[in-house]
């Protein structure tokens, strides 16, 4: 049985700006799903030392932006703590401290912490946005302060990236391009059912592959074969208890139960069984979906059949 889905990422760049990102998931003649995702990260984020002092190493500022905003991220390493932040986003190079209590973006008091993010939408940049070629001057100001045993033994100021020291007052840069989202992609994807049975001997010599297995009452695990060939998972017997046994079925990633009613049936068998069993006809049915447990009488051989399957990336339809 075979069912298809078709899983579309897509997003255009607008001319200089950027847009929105959304997933798209679609199955044939059924109406298209659009979802809100997280924001994608365009390349790769920066990192840039914060600066104390103009010389000590207190932490870090990330920069990276996606389809709409900016993000600065300070983070404080060691015994170096964060009491406000400030940033400014300059379309050109500053040759002297900004001064951190006009910048646009403040924290304000945040006595005492390790990390504080900052998202500007970029639309707000007064910049010509083109990505891969704008690039962006930060200054990314911060006072810290040092605490042992919960007390404040120093504080200082610092800036993130490059430190000009000679200046009065010093200050620091971070330059910054403006990086592009990659993400026009088109993935389709089939789901491919398989049939599978607990490893065991099988039903008959020839022809139909179906396999039952052999139980004592002690606790037992044997793999799930789907196809005749593939190990996709284990099925676990446990010892029985009050005159019942629990079966469980765990699958490896990458595989999932097929979503049917009764995709997974079990017969008991006091003695071998002999001839081609029909599944439909078991006596003990479920639908693992979360569940994948199934409580029957102890005997002494179980054929346990499965309907599995995996998603395959298959051509996407030209229509």
């Amino acid at each position: 049985m075979k069912k298809v889905m078709y899983l579309i990422l897509a997003a255009l760049i607008l001319s200089l700006l950027f847009g929105g990102c959304t997933t798209q998931i679609t199955a044939p003649g059924a109406d298209v799903l659009v979802k809100n995702v997280e924001p994608v990260i365009c390349g790769e984020p920066e990192v840039f030392t914060l600066w104390g002092g103009k010389t000590i190493d207190v932490g870090t500022v990330t920069v990276s932006n996606d389809e709409d905003n900016l993000y600065v991220k300070y983070e404080t390493t060691g015994d170096w703590f964060l009491k406000e932040v400030q940033l400014y986003v300059e379309c050109d190079e500053p040759t002297e401290r900004l001064v951190p209590g006009q910048a646009p973006y403040k924290s304000g008091d945040i006595s005492y912490t390790t990390s504080y993010k900052f998202t500007v939408p970029l639309a707000e940049v007064e910049c010509e946005l083109t990505c891969d070629e704008t690039t962006l001057w930060l200054q990314a100001h911060a006072a810290v302060a040092e605490i042992v045993d919960n007390e404040e033994v120093d504080s200082q100021t610092a800036y993130g990236g490059d430190i000009n020291p000679n200046a009065s007052p010093w200050y620091g840069n971070i330059e910054y391009t403006v990086q592009c989202c990659d993400i026009d992609i088109e993935e389709c994807y089939e789901f491919e059912g398989e049939t599978a049975w607990a490893d065991g001997a099988r039903y008959v010599a020839k022809g139909n592959w179906a396999m039952y297995v052999a139980y004592d009452g002690n606790a037992k695990t044997v793999n799930l074969i789907a196809g005749q060939l593939y190990d996709v998972g284990d099925v676990t017997f446990s010892a029985q208890v009050d005159g019942e046994v629990e079966i469980c079925i765990e699958l490896d990633e990458g595989w999932e139960f097929e979503d049917v009613d009764e995709n997974v049936k079990v017969q008991d068998y006091a003695e071998k069984p002999t001839g081609n069993p029909s599944p439909g006809l078991f006596a003990y049915k479920m639908t693992a979906n979360g569940e994948n447990c199934i409580t029957v009488p102890v005997n002494n051989f179980y054929g346990v059949h499965v309907n599995v399957g995996q998603w395959v990336e298959v051509e996407c339809p030209t229509d």
